[in-house]
């Protein structure tokens, strides 16, 4: 923008320009359009050129005021906006963004109220044995407005002007605070003391006493106590050392068996409210002896015979220990002991060895009986032959199993009878041993099969009490026609009472279980009481039954053929094989099933729920979901 002034002289020009565009002098850029003197008249004009800037608005800041400078001519105004946290009223209205302003403009600006507060905070901790203190000091502050350059757009920003501290915290009003949560023990006066004039956090101003539960009593014991009765370690070629496989520890006559350390005692603790924290005392043991073994006082077990040391539930034991260097064969005759037997050789075909106790054998068994009332451990192969870990008690397990079996079905056809009575569904025509006969015709089938089995452990188990009690009402009520024999359902109630108190003695007469370790077994009946290892090859075509579980140790070990049962869990490899030979792999209600790999034609059974698997799969595992449904998970090979 180009502007002319007229004047007698160039001052004269320039100070007209001044005022008119409220510029300084100095900062005028002018040319000399016209310049004439003669005696009696002076003229001078000049040419003021005035660029955008310099129309603008401004506004500035200084010494806390605002001061608004007009645009010139058709230049833009000067804008105001404010900074967080100030209020900024021109003419009255509240500025939200920004707001025009000129000379006359009334602006005003709102510093924020900032009061001294000062906070206290104790936090206890959930344990209640520590506390903590914060504290936070807020001063008043008074703001006032930052200077500023010339400029079209101003932002208007507050500094501080003074600042007033509230009071200072002492030590006696921490202690109040603390006395007023009930906080009373373990206060840490010097940490108060020491911070109590500055802000912090997190400061431990109280501890209390931590509890020490006591030490439990341990048995030191003076012989090997590896669960596995042998351990089988390969070299790197993957040969077996079956010369070392049998060392079992041996003890004499007064050697030391086992010792009772006393653990230690423990210390009650207290939080900071004052309140006394219980410590939990150690558990104390007590060495308990059987056969071959004395205490020489409260903490010491001797031996009193020369053999093999075992414990179970502290209880120690020594027992005599028949050791054969070779094989088991006519030459040596048939094993029958009352100890613990370690055989370094194999059991030739048609042998037997039957022990009181443990059974080592380090080789093969072929063809044989290999019966123990203790763990069994075969380092080779079994063929054709029966393996028996835990003696009678065995046969007596199957019989308990039945006995329950068919108890829960007496009590299922008890509640159906009363059902159907309750609600009137055969309009009250039938007495209840019709119905009954009924129940066991249509859902319960399994009775009668059931009723030979438990006929047949009886005899088994020669139990003369079991014969004359539970027999004639198993015959005379549950089999042929005898349910038409039952007046009353009360006479199957009565029937479970004898057969509970038959599971009961069983039980009690049982004896710890025990586990069978194998290699490799084809053709062979194996029983446990516990659980069932089996660390090589894997099965072929056998009868693997289990009170516990059963588990191959090896990935790559085979299950081809024959049946497992369980009681809890089966873990294995590859189940049977690309032709689909049936293999049975069978557990309770409450059980699981796993496999790496299995084929089709393997049949998972969990309780009285059955599945084929029709298509070879991996990653298989088999259980009920709680609606009792048989779920199969697994992959599609």
């Amino acid at each position: 923008m180009q502007t002319l002034f007229k004047g007698v002289s160039i001052e004269e020009c320039l100070e007209e320009a001044s005022k008119s565009l409220n510029l300084e002098k100095e900062d005028i850029k002018y040319e000399i359009i016209k310049e004439k003197s003669s005696f009696f008249k002076k003229e001078v004009v000049i040419s003021v050129v005035i660029t955008n800037e310099e129309t603008q608005g401004k506004a500035k800041i200084e010494n806390n005021n605002i001061i608004v400078t007009n645009p010139i001519a058709e230049g833009e105004a000067a804008f105001l906006m404010a900074e967080e946290g100030l209020i900024l009223k021109v003419d009255g209205e509240i500025v939200k963004n920004k707001v025009k302003v000129f000379e006359h403009s009334l602006i005003e600006v709102v510093f924020p109220e900032e009061k001294a507060e000062r906070h206290l905070k104790i936090k206890v901790s959930e344990d209640k044995l520590e506390a903590y203190m914060e504290i936070q000091y807020i001063p008043e502050r008074k703001y006032k407005l930052k200077d500023s350059e010339d400029v079209n757009e101003l932002t208007i920003e507050k500094e501080i002007e003074s600042e007033i501290m509230p009071p200072i915290y002492n030590f006696n009003e921490v202690k109040e605070e603390l006395s007023k949560m009930g906080i009373i023990y373990g206060i840490i006066e010097e940490n108060i003391k020491n911070n109590v004039e500055i802000n912090c956090s997190n400061i431990l101003i109280a501890n209390g006493d931590k509890t020490i539960n006591g030490k439990d009593d341990a048995i030191e014991y003076k012989f090997p106590m590896d669960e596995n009765l042998l351990k089988l370690i390969e070299d790197d070629k993957g040969n077996v050392d079956f010369r070392n496989i049998c060392s079992i520890k041996s003890v004499l006559e007064n050697d030391i068996i086992g010792i009772r350390k006393a653990g230690e005692p423990g210390r009650d603790g207290k939080n900071i409210f004052g309140n006394t924290i219980k410590h939990k005392p150690g558990k104390k043991l007590y060495l308990k002896v059987g056969q071959g073994c004395l205490l020489k006082d409260n903490n010491t077990v001797i031996a009193t015979i020369e053999g093999k040391p075992s414990t179970k539930n502290n209880v120690f034991y020594v027992n005599k220990l028949h050791e054969v260097r070779g094989d088991i064969d006519l030459t040596t005759g048939n094993v029958k002991f009352i100890g613990d037997v370690v055989i370094h050789g194999s059991v030739k075909e048609g042998m037997e060895v039957i022990a009181d106790n443990s059974i080592a054998i380090a080789k093969h068994v072929d063809r044989s009986l290999i019966k123990g009332k203790g763990d069994i451990s075969i380092g080779g192969n079994a063929i054709a032959s029966n393996i028996i870990g835990g003696g009678e008690d065995v046969s007596k397990v199957n019989y308990i199993d039945k006995l329950t079996e068919i108890f829960n079905s007496i009590q299922g056809i008890v509640k159906n009878v009363e059902d159907i009575k309750k609600y009137d569904i055969m309009n009250n025509k039938r007495k209840d041993g019709e119905i009954v006969k009924v129940l066991i015709e249509t859902k319960y089938k399994n009775i009668p099969k059931l009723c030979f089995q438990i006929i047949k452990d009886i005899k088994l188990n020669e139990d003369v009490e079991a014969e004359e009690q539970i027999l004639p009402i198993i015959k005379g009520k549950l089999l042929g026609l005898g349910p038409i024999n039952i007046r009353s359902i009360k006479e199957l109630e009565n029937l479970n009472d004898l057969i509970t108190k038959k599971i009961n003695k069983l039980k009690e007469e049982l004896s710890l279980p025990v586990n069978v370790q194998i290699n490799y077994c084809q053709d062979c009946e194996v029983n446990s009481t516990g659980n069932i290892y089996v660390n090589g090859k894997g099965s072929y075509i056998s009868s693997i039954n289990a009170n516990d579980s059963i588990y191959f140790t090896k990935e790559n070990s085979v299950v081809r053929g024959g049946m497992l049962r369980a009681k809890n869990e089966i873990k294995c490899g590859i189940v049977g094989s690309v032709g689909g030979v049936t293999t049975k792999l069978i557990v309770n209600d409450q059980g699981n099933i796993w496999a790496k790999v299995a084929y089709q034609n393997t049949i998972f059974t969990i309780g009285q729920r059955e599945f084929l698997l029709e298509v070879p799969s991996k990653d298989v595992h088999a259980y009920l979901d709680n609606k009792g449904d048989l779920i199969v998970d697994r992959f599609i090979l």
